[in-house]
């Protein structure tokens, strides 16, 4: 048994060690838990792509892409991405989700692709626009993301342009076949 001595201290081989040793993983320890406990930051949603897949008289599909940065040290779903169509002159032309189920990585960046169908409010509402040639519009939306320790609900919004071809589409078809 080795025995050491400091004024006032005693130490022997069976001591687990000096007290400066327990202050450094005291301190390590605590700096470990404020890392963990650290509030959650929100993440960035940045709207890349909106395209119309497809017209009909029920509705329009769009193909919505959102890039997300998670500034976070856990991995947050995507849970859910909704909006409103709206054109022209505020004209909104109806609303619409979708339930991307997508996973952003802890510290990472990821993409949230969903398609999200707009049910049409007022189809009649759309003969004004046959006349264009393109009628620009405006999805207003939001995604949802969550994780283990932290929910939020972020907006958006994209640009795209519906064509006078989709809008007699849909518009000729739901005024001679109404739901």
């Amino acid at each position: 048994m080795a025995l050491c001595v400091e004024p006032g201290i005693v130490y022997h081989s069976l001591m687990p060690s000096k007290p400066s040793h327990w202050r450094r993983v005291l301190a390590a320890s605590l700096l470990f838990f404020a890392a963990a406990c650290a509030k959650p930051q929100p993440p960035a949603v940045t709207p890349e792509v909106a395209r119309v897949v497809r017209v009909t008289s029920e509705g329009v599909e769009l193909d919505v892409t959102l890039g997300v940065k998670n500034p976070n040290a856990f991995a947050l779903d995507a849970h859910e991405v909704e909006g409103t169509l709206i054109v022209e002159g505020g004209q909104k032309l109806g609303t619409g989700k979708s339930n991307p189920n997508r996973s952003i990585p802890a510290h990472g960046t990821g993409t949230v692709q969903s398609q999200v169908h707009i049910a049409w409010d007022d189809v009649p509402a759309l003969q004004k626009f046959l006349l264009q040639e393109r009628v620009p519009y405006q999805f207003k939306g939001s995604v949802t993301l969550g994780g283990d320790t932290l929910h939020v609900t972020l907006p958006f919004e994209m640009q795209g342009t519906l064509t006078r071809e989709q809008l007699l589409q849909a518009g000729l078809r739901g005024i001679l076949n109404p739901n």
